[in-house]
């Protein structure tokens, strides 16, 4: 019954200050991102409700971080109070050892692993789809039944458009001038008639044009300009409306995990199937995260600090921050330099694992944690420099 009862106790303190931490960490990566949103309606004309859906698509996203996070910052926090009042030692004397405490702690992450696969594998790829999917349906209402005869259109990324005349129905211009602004050319495009183009399939817009010239200038060069004639040309604008071109990265976010894991094998394309297996592995490496957090976040948060409860927090986001580093390093290892993900994204997780373990079992002995310690040192300097300057 006592152990009971210590279990409830434990799960509380973890708990609250996990589901605080989540509110907060998730509504300030909305705020965030409503912040970028909000240009649309001011630039583009989007409505509220449409940037509200596309903000409600977002939130898997936010959770896949805030969820491990949050966890990490209820150890730190909660376990961090009670060492900090002494209710551990008390409970040592009782009998209750590291052990006993840590188990609901353990149990918890079980429950938050669980929260974190089911946003990575299933959750997650279905907002992006729905954002990028909503996403078009913007731009393609923007791009037809907005577009309007003498005014400048800015509904696409880095394109402007103007024509003279407009066939909303046929969805066919005439008298069109196009500046298309692009990071290694500008061009001025003048074209007799053309139309806008939208693949629901690929969720790209083409816009074609007819008799017309373009006048092309390099950046690099003021001397490198290019007059072309043209009877058809295409220019395929960027149609998302967070300046996200469609790319290979983007499209693998948006597979559903077991369909990504079927097409892997028969990928021939080397640097999209690496792409595709780093975003496989990221998905199912990532829910380790919360059990790996218990490592660190139990014995760091447990040892008193001379530099007070501020040090086992500061710790904590050490660990977050060292954590996803790793993470987003191996991810963009198996990208770019194409090396297996197993190496680069599993590796580091197994030696984070086994370190955390060390250091557990170095809590157990009731031995001090030389990190702890370090990040003590730092703290008591940084506060003893605070004073200085405050009272000079």
């Amino acid at each position: 019954m006592f152990g009971t009862q210590i279990h409830r106790y434990i799960i509380r303190e973890v708990l609250s200050p996990t589901l605080l931490c989540i509110a907060i960490f998730t509504m300030v990566m909305v705020m965030g991102q409503a912040y970028k949103l909000v240009d649309l309606i001011i630039d583009k004309g989007v409505s509220p409700i449409d940037i509200l859906v596309l903000l409600v698509t977002l939130l898997p996203t936010f959770f896949s971080i805030s969820l491990p996070l949050a966890f990490l910052m209820g150890i730190m926090i909660g376990l961090g109070r009670m060492s900090a009042d002494s209710e551990t030692v008390a409970l040592k004397a009782a009998g209750v050892g590291l052990a006993k405490l840590s188990m609901p702690v353990f149990a918890l992450a079980l429950v938050f692993s669980l929260l974190t696969a089911a946003t990575n594998l299933w959750v997650k790829p279905w907002g992006h789809r729905a954002f990028e999917t909503k996403s078009f349906e913007i731009a393609r209402q923007k791009a037809t039944i907005g577009l309007q005869p003498r005014i400048f259109m800015n509904q696409f990324n880095n394109l402007t458009l103007y024509a003279n005349e407009v066939k909303s129905q046929a969805n066919r211009m005439e008298g069109i001038f196009i500046v298309d602004k692009k990071p290694e050319s500008t061009s001025w495009v003048f074209a007799d008639n053309g139309n806008i183009i939208s693949d629901e399939a690929t969720e790209t817009f083409t816009i074609r044009l007819h008799d017309g010239v373009i006048h092309r200038q390099q950046t690099d060069s003021a001397k490198n300009y290019q007059l072309i004639h043209f009877r058809n040309y295409d220019i395929q604008p960027e149609t998302s409306i967070m300046n996200d071109p469609v790319t290979k990265t983007r499209k693998t976010r948006e597979e559903r995990t077991a369909k990504l894991w079927r097409a892997i094998p028969g990928e021939e394309d080397l640097s999209r199937r690496r792409a595709m297996q780093a975003e496989l592995h990221l998905r199912l490496a990532s829910p380790l995260a919360p059990i790996l957090f218990v490592l660190f976040g139990l014995p760091f948060s447990m040892q008193s600090h001379r530099s007070g409860r501020s040090g086992g927090f500061v710790v904590g986001l050490i660990i977050f921050l060292s954590y996803y580093f790793l993470l987003s390093s191996g991810l963009t290892l198996t990208k770019e330099a194409l090396i297996p993900p197993w190496l680069t994204l599993w590796t580091p997780q197994l030696i984070l694992i086994a370190a955390g373990a060390y250091f557990l079992h170095q809590t157990s002995r009731e031995k001090p944690n030389p990190l702890v310690s370090w990040v003590d040192q730092i703290l008591l300097f940084l506060q003893k420099r605070a004073r200085k300057n405050a009272n000079s």
